[in-house]
């Protein structure tokens, strides 16, 4: 019986493989803009792939912001195979992104049913933003694979309570094999080194930032010598960036993918009974969203109709009705404080969360599988509730939305 389970494992992590193949050979373009990410990828790729001293002087972070070190290592197998190959290649790479989640989920939900831990690790081939990034070589789900190694590790050092200091520095380079791809993803070490502090010993954060300082020299070599760093520190001035309405956005973003987890009466009624609970604070956060969305200098910053995310192009975009995303985020504020535990953990995370992107106008693609993956592997939510996620029969509605959801990317952007 064991082993007939373990067999249609498999056999599902071969179909989601095979569709992944299929859409190399089709070139899906499920998330919209990805194929022509890839087009500007393989400039600098090919860029790269000659004399990387002389083209660092050429290469411009107001042209591509990202960190040049992915088009480094990819210029230089260009040198031994076709763009194609390292496409097809890249796609290889990226099947491993879903197996070091269900490796998480293992280790964070031990005794719980492993094929229950498998289907929601498999919630990531619905993506079509992962499988965009995986056609046409990205470097999205590169970052995310080293960001969930990370993770990875961060539950084998147990949060950094065990005295095995190789989990732990492991941990921070893969975090920083991340920051080398997307920088941005930085801002999750402060993540880290809030249980580093609480949970080590003085010796060994001392030893944890003595190796981190050393990650980063080639980063903050770079970024010094080619004169980048004031650009980077000049794009995420607040002068620039409408915190109050990308704060809006993020959560719309973050209801679109709690949706489906709460499309049961069990767990509805848990959020009510904590609804009813704590009236008082859900008053108030109504009251702070209200407050943020007064300061909102403009709905209509995305006028090309790019970034937002779905809720945004839905009620901006299409029907421009600005109090609709409001609503929403209000729902989405209250659902998240009724779900999730009361700890500064998850507080923090979601802060972090919130800032990883600073942009003009956010993105839904930069946060599709990312917030599944933070969802289920770092934020703590209600026991009670998590009791239900764990269940069969509270799957099949994220299976089916995640499923309508990849149809409709892949007929909205054929």
């Amino acid at each position: 019986m064991i082993k007939q389970i373990y067999n249609i494992r498999n056999l599902l992590f071969l179909f989601f493989t095979i569709s992944l193949f299929f859409s190399f050979y089709i070139g899906e373009n499920s998330a919209g803009g990805t194929e022509y990410d890839h087009s500007v990828t393989s400039e600098f790729i090919l860029l790269f792939s000659e004399n990387i001293k002389e083209n660092l002087l050429v290469y411009d972070p107001k042209i591509n912001p990202h960190l040049p070190f992915f088009y480094f290592f990819f210029g230089k197998l260009l040198n031994f195979f076709s763009l194609e190959i390292l496409r097809f290649f890249y796609l290889l790479i990226s099947l491993i992104l879903p197996i070091i989640f269900y490796k998480i989920l293992k280790i964070r939900f031990k005794g719980q049913n492993k094929n229950i831990l498998f289907l929601i690790s498999s919630l990531i081939f619905l993506s079509p933003y992962f499988r965009s990034s995986a056609v046409w070589l990205t470097n999205d789900n590169l970052t995310l694979i080293f960001f969930s190694v990370s993770i990875y590790y961060f539950y084998k050092a147990d949060k950094f309570k065990s005295n095995n200091l190789n989990d732990i520095i492991k941990c921070f380079i893969f975090l920083m094999l991340s920051v080398y791809l997307r920088q941005n993803f930085i801002i999750f070490i402060f993540f880290y080194i809030y249980y580093l502090i609480f949970n080590s010993e003085l010796k060994k954060i001392i030893i944890v930032f003595i190796i981190n300082f050393t990650l980063s020299l080639p980063i903050l070599y770079y970024l010094i010598h080619y004169e980048h760093i004031l650009y980077y520190i000049n794009i995420n001035s607040i002068d620039k960036i409408d915190y109050s309405l990308n704060f809006l956005i993020f959560l719309n973003i973050i209801l679109f993918y709690l949706i489906p987890f709460l499309i049961s009466k069990p767990i509805l009624k848990k959020i009510i009974i904590r609804f009813k609970i704590n009236l008082k604070e859900i008053l108030l956060l109504v009251f702070f969203v209200l407050i943020i969305n007064y300061f909102v200098l403009d709905y209509s910053v995305s006028i090309h109709g790019f970034g937002g995310g779905v809720s945004y192009k839905l009620f901006i975009n299409l029907i421009n009705i600005p109090e609709l995303l409001v609503l929403f985020s209000i729902i989405s504020l209250v659902l998240l404080f009724c779900f999730l535990d009361k700890k500064i953990e998850n507080y923090l995370l979601l802060i972090l969360f919130f800032f990883l992107y600073s942009l003009p106008i956010l993105y839904q693609k930069y946060y599709d599988p990312l917030f599944l993956i933070i969802l289920f592997s770092l934020l703590s939510f209600n026991k009670d509730i998590n009791k239900k996620f764990l269940d069969y029969k509270y799957l099949i509605a994220p299976i089916i939305y995640f499923s309508s959801f990849f149809l409709f990317a892949l007929y909205y952007y054929s």
